[in-house]
């Protein structure tokens, strides 16, 4: 007789397929729960990280510090005869002082290495001045000596022979070593921006409209203790237009805050 043929082998053989194939369902499984496990523990580690960066993360804000611009030349506050650029911090300020901005960390570990990347974004043509600026001294050239990077200028010439050239740049970066927690570091308004509003509100005259309207904007990079980058744009529109004053020659710019993220357009109220 052969005894693999009988009822109690094929049930030996029975029990062995289905522990076999337990066995392979608890060892899948087992592996399963061991990649959730592990999926787990990687989002755990990834969300400690995350609120480490979160908790290290520089928060820098750049606030201006006036409401509108004033350019003056000649000016007896002028040092080598160019031309002095002031603000009111508010409308009704009767000490103009020169234009400065507040960056201020409300993250609470320091902002190291800080760049500011200031840049007018000016589609409005050439830069000329008007002839009866030009008149009393004031006159836009263009310096060629470094072909590759011609820089443009304006020079500001009294009668009496003291006088100034200043360059118009659309882009100028500012560099801040570091902003601790808490603190507010002051920053000059750049002169060379600043210039290249004059011009163009002494180009512009009075008729002040939306398509003179310059954007200038600030982008912000810094570098957290354990080595993150971290950036934000910050953006205002400012609108330069002058009167005609000749003695002396002045101008002002309106200038407020532009949105980064505008908000979607629709009723505020219904």
């Amino acid at each position: 007789m052969n005894v693999f043929n009988t009822p109690n082998s094929e049930l030996v053989d029975l029990i062995t397929a289905v522990s076999t194939a337990l066995a392979v369902v608890f060892a899948a499984l087992s592996a399963w729960t061991s990649m959730q496990s592990a999926k787990a523990a990687r989002g755990a580690v990834e969300e400690a990280r995350l609120a480490r960066r979160s908790e290290l993360a520089p928060r820098l804000v750049l606030e201006r510090d006036f409401v509108n611009l004033q350019f003056h030349w000649p000016h007896a506050g002028s040092l080598n005869g160019e031309p002095v650029f002031l603000s009111k911090k508010h409308w009704k300020d009767n000490s103009p002082s020169p234009p400065i901005f507040n960056l201020q960390n409300f993250g609470q570990s320091p902002a190291l290495e800080v760049t500011i990347i200031w840049e007018l974004t000016d589609p409005h043509g050439d830069l000329t001045v008007p002839d009866k600026y030009v008149q009393v001294g004031i006159t836009h050239e263009t310096d060629g000596s470094n072909e590759s990077q011609p820089v443009q200028l304006i020079y500001y010439v009294a009668p009496d022979g003291r006088g100034a050239g200043l360059p118009l740049y659309t882009k100028f970066t500012v560099d801040v070593t570091s902003c601790s927690p808490g603190q507010i570091r002051t920053i000059e308004f750049p002169t060379p921006l600043l210039n290249l509003l004059f011009l163009r509100g002494l180009q512009y005259g009075s008729s002040v409209s939306e398509s003179e309207e310059i954007t200038v904007s600030a982008h912000v990079s810094s570098y957290s203790d354990d080595g993150e980058r971290y950036e934000r744009t910050f953006k205002w529109i400012a609108t330069p237009f002058s009167y005609g004053s000749m003695n002396p020659v002045e101008a002002s710019c309106h200038f407020r805050e532009l949105a980064v993220h505008p908000k979607p357009a629709g009723p505020r109220f219904e």
